[in-house]
């Protein structure tokens, strides 16, 4: 999925584009932290602004892993 990369990215945008992740090939929350901060943020959480990074934050509490 290609991603802009300006603005701020909302909480309910991280916690849709996590499930998606998850459904697809992520199968527990430290991969799935470990594989945004690397692929999403490019290793470094802070590039997206403050933001943007507080919702990601907020977003990962709030997700849940899906029934499989």
């Amino acid at each position: 999925m290609r991603i802009h990369h300006s603005g701020n990215k909302s909480k309910p945008f991280f916690i849709a584009y996590m499930q998606l992740l998850l459904q697809a090939e992520v199968v527990d929350m430290k991969a799935l932290e470990n594989y945004m901060i690397k692929q999403f943020f490019n290793g470094h959480i802070d590039s997206l602004g403050p933001i943007s990074k507080a919702n990601f934050i907020e977003a990962l509490g709030e997700l849940q892993l899906p029934k499989r």
